[in-house]
């Protein structure tokens, strides 16, 4: 099968943070006055026999006999010329940015003007400082003078919270500094209502982190239909943990524990919980049911219905007949899951359905995928995939009129109704399981309670 290269169109992101400081310098000490010699012309002679008495006759009146004539005060000197103010030292500026080992370092003080030389040789020197390449937050404080640009500090922020300084010392290596800034645990929760077009805007606004609105909306996926069955005035409760440093920073991402949302359908409540023998976190109601079903009712997010399942006019040919799925609409590149768990029947392109997927759910249950920009990576006839995996990205191929999924569910070839079809739940948690999730659902109330 030939795999298509996904064809985005983003905006491009310099993960540069540029923050510039006014330039710093030193005061500049007032140089000491030189006196100058006097240029006034010497007294004519002729003129001192009365200069004398005058000075005679004056002492005479103004000092009493026996008192000690005062010191004349000398008259006062004029000032030199200031001498030319010393040059300003060098400016300084500090610039932020994520790297991950020497090279993305040193290409990054590359990247800020340092000589090529020196950046690597600095990045080297401050890596070997740290003693790890793992990703991190670095802030390198540079310095303008009349040799060129040079890097005074590299401040390191690594992914467990602690931050390390290192100072440029004369001889060119640095001295290390460890700053604390612990990070800590901590759950928070937000309540919100839906007043914005979409729920993404509504949940950012109440203070969910906007990396958890799409986790929040596919706990939900099996249950309700975003497009159609939520709307303004529903409202929502979400509680997650996330672990920060002192000012602020998040070291992992934050992790929703429990979600609620109220609409006119009806309300729904799960708690999250990681089963035993299992690395991924599920969602399991009050009782320890989970939210999973045979089949998800949506499998892209963001979508909007554009086409539902039933007899309709052709967009293309004109012709009324029946459309047997229904078509979400998405920008190209949207990722498209596996609405259940499968093996690959069929992935290449088809005629007017375009790229096109076929997935083997067992038991004559196929769902089907057309109009693709692209197929996952490795996707391959015979592949197993799970529920909510990845398996292409929506596009406009084949007979399409703009970018959108068709999806179809079919039983032994016959088309179902994907936003009318009922599937089976998965089996409930029990035993060791039920005990820990029943444990940890109590747990966080008692979290939820307590910040409230």
């Amino acid at each position: 099968m030939g795999t298509r290269e996904l064809e985005r169109e983003t905006t491009s992101f310099d993960p540069k943070t540029w923050v510039d400081l006014k330039p710093v310098s030193a005061p500049v000490e007032d140089a000491p006055a030189e006196a100058v010699k006097s240029t006034r012309p010497k007294p004519i002679l002729f003129a001192a026999p009365a200069a004398l008495v005058l000075a005679a006759g004056g002492a005479y009146f103004l000092w009493p006999s026996g008192e000690a004539e005062p010191t004349p005060v000398p008259a006062a000197t004029p000032l030199a010329d200031a001498p030319t103010q010393a040059s300003p030292s060098p400016s300084t500026s500090v610039r932020i940015v994520q790297v991950r080992g020497v090279d993305d370092l040193g290409f990054s003080l590359e990247a800020m003007g340092v000589a090529t030389g020196d950046a690597f040789t600095m990045a080297e020197e401050a890596i070997a400082a740290l003693g790890t390449q793992e990703q991190m937050r670095v802030a390198v404080e540079l310095e303008d003078g009349g040799g060129g640009r040079t890097v005074r500090t590299i401040s390191a922020e690594l992914p467990n919270g602690t931050t390390v300084k290192l100072t440029r010392q004369s001889d060119g290596t640095f001295k290390r500094e460890n700053v604390l800034d612990a990070a800590t645990t901590q759950v928070r929760s937000v309540t919100g209502t839906i007043n914005q077009n979409t729920f993404y805007a509504s949940a950012v606004e109440a203070g969910l982190p906007d990396s958890l609105t799409t986790p929040f909306a596919k706990a939900f996926s099996f249950d309700f239909d975003f497009q159609r069955e939520v709307a303004i005035g529903d409202t929502f409760s979400a509680t997650w943990e996330e672990t920060v440093t002192e000012s602020g920073r998040n070291t992992v991402p934050p992790k929703l524990l429990y979600v609620r949302l109220n609409t006119a359908k009806g309300s729904k409540t799960y708690y999250a919980f990681t089963p035993p023998d299992e690395t991924v976190q599920r969602w399991f109601d009050e009782s320890g049911q989970g939210n999973e079903r045979g089949l998800m009712r949506t499998p892209v997010d963001g979508a909007r219905i554009t086409s539902k399942y039933g007899y309709r006019t052709h967009p293309i040919s004109r012709v009324q007949r029946k459309h047997n799925g229904v078509d979400f609409a998405a920008p190209t590149g949207t990722p498209i899951y596996a609405s259940g768990d499968a093996t690959v029947a069929f992935a290449a392109p088809r005629g007017a359905a375009g790229n096109f997927i076929r997935l083997d759910h067992g038991e004559g249950m196929q769902t089907w995928y057309m109009h693709l920009n692209a197929f996952a990576e490795g996707l391959v006839v015979g592949k197993p995939v799970t529920q909510g995996e990845i398996i292409g990205y929506v596009g406009t191929t084949g007979g399409s009129t703009g970018p959108h999924l068709h999806y179809e569910i079919r039983i032994n070839g016959e088309p179902l109704d994907p936003l009318t079809f009922e599937t089976s739940e998965v089996e409930a948690l029990a035993g060791e399981a039920l005990t820990m999730f029943t444990t940890q659902r109590d747990s966080t109330k008692a979290a939820i309670d307590q910040g409230n």
